[in-house]
């Protein structure tokens, strides 16, 4: 090898080097840009699943692996950026640690969740998020169970003729009754409309605490419940999995088809329709209405203006 080769090789091995680190220092620059949060938007971290190669360089000294460690860690959640028109991150667990806990103890409840009444709890009671409550209709037997749970509101997705004792809780213990007729999802899909005012309700803290409830606390308690997963970033598989907890032995195919094909960007602006909603004041009267007062008039000004001239 002659003097220009081998001087020609180090300059070029220290020009790749140089390449190298801007690149690296590019990667974390996009990174960080990632993290940040605007007001009014809602962003959840993706979780990584861990190699190999990262286990063995965060084992502690002496080769031992931590406790719990694996070759294949699951991912719990996935990048959401929605923007609602208000800010809700503080609904949710802060770190990434913290909602992979929670998720984890969410979905271990689901599998143990009771289909019979064994308890002074309604069936299929479970705990969303902190001030965010779901179980079936509840029954008077269930109701000094409820009131130790402060319940701000109740939000029923079925109508129906109320028993005397439910509205009489509600009122003894100032529970706002909230209705949005729901109607089963085996007979209709969802409109994005209902899904929209559901959230609407729910993501809402000043309603909270909140308990969601149908008749059975399974479908379409189960895909409201879905559609807030979403929201908080979680991926598809832990969502159907926590339905099928609560959903089984009757988990509907198309309940599982609405819940892997749910958009959260459906609900972009759910806050900022309502504010505009709300200075609007009340709703204008049906178009058709006002259509059908129009010709009536027209109609009787030709009959007048007939007689007249007669």
């Amino acid at each position: 090898m002659n003097e220009s080769t081998s001087s020609r090789q180090p300059k070029e091995g220290r020009e790749k080097a140089q390449n190298q680190n801007l690149v690296s220092r590019r990667s974390r620059a996009f990174v960080e840009e990632q993290n940040v949060v605007n007001p009014g938007l809602i962003q959840i971290p993706e979780s990584r699943s861990t190699s190999g190669d990262e286990l063995e360089e965060e084992s502690p000294k002496g080769g031992e692996s931590k406790a719990g460690a694996t070759a294949n860690v699951p991912v719990l959640f996935k990048p959401v950026v929605v923007d609602l028109g208000k800010d809700i991150n503080s609904l949710f667990p802060a770190s990434l640690e913290e909602r992979e806990k929670q998720t984890i103890s969410v979905l271990q409840k689901a599998r143990s969740s009771t289909k019979a009444k064994t308890d002074e709890r309604p069936i299929n009671f479970g705990k969303v998020i902190n001030g965010v409550y779901r179980s079936s209709f509840p029954g008077e037997e269930d109701f000094n169970f409820l009131s130790t749970l402060g319940l701000k509101t109740v939000l029923s997705l079925v109508k129906k003729d109320f028993p005397p004792e439910f509205e009489a809780f509600m009122k003894q213990n100032g529970i706002r009754h909230l209705v949005i007729d729901m109607q089963g999802t085996k007979k209709v899909d969802i409109p994005d409309e209902i899904m929209q005012s559901i959230m609407e309700v729910v993501l809402e803290k000043e309603n909270h605490p909140i308990l969601i409830h149908c008749n059975h606390g399974k479908h379409r308690t189960g895909c409201a419940v879905a559609a807030m997963r979403h929201v908080a970033g979680w991926n598809v598989d832990s969502i159907i999995e926590e339905y099928s907890g609560f959903a089984e032995p009757k988990v509907r195919d198309c309940d599982v088809k609405y819940i892997t094909n749910y958009q959260v960007a459906s609900l972009s602006g759910l806050f900022t329709r309502r504010e505009q909603r709300l200075r609007r004041g009340p709703v204008a009267p049906d178009e058709r209405m006002a259509k059908f007062f129009i010709l009536a008039a027209i109609v009787l000004s030709i009959w007048i203006t007939t007689i007249l001239l007669w």
